[in-house]
């Protein structure tokens, strides 16, 4: 399991326009009373639709607030 998941609003909740993909921390215990995203928003667990996998128009700040991808150690 990754430690980030997918968060955006539930259909419905929203106008199509908002229901972006966000990216948030996965918590190590229940599921929060909101999911804070990478870019800041609070999302209410009512209110959200959590996946595995994106889906969906991504969020650019919360993209670029990925931590980069460790460097492979090179051989001496």
């Amino acid at each position: 399991m990754s430690a980030v998941v997918a968060v955006r609003f539930a259909a419905g909740v929203v106008a199509e326009s908002r229901r972006q993909t966000h990216l948030a921390s996965r918590p190590e215990g229940p599921f929060p009373a909101a999911w804070r995203t990478l870019c800041g928003l609070q999302i209410p667990s009512y209110a959200a639709q959590v996946s595995e996998q994106p889906t969906g128009m991504p969020c650019v700040r919360c993209m670029s607030r990925l931590p980069a991808p460790a460097e492979p150690e090179l051989e001496q």
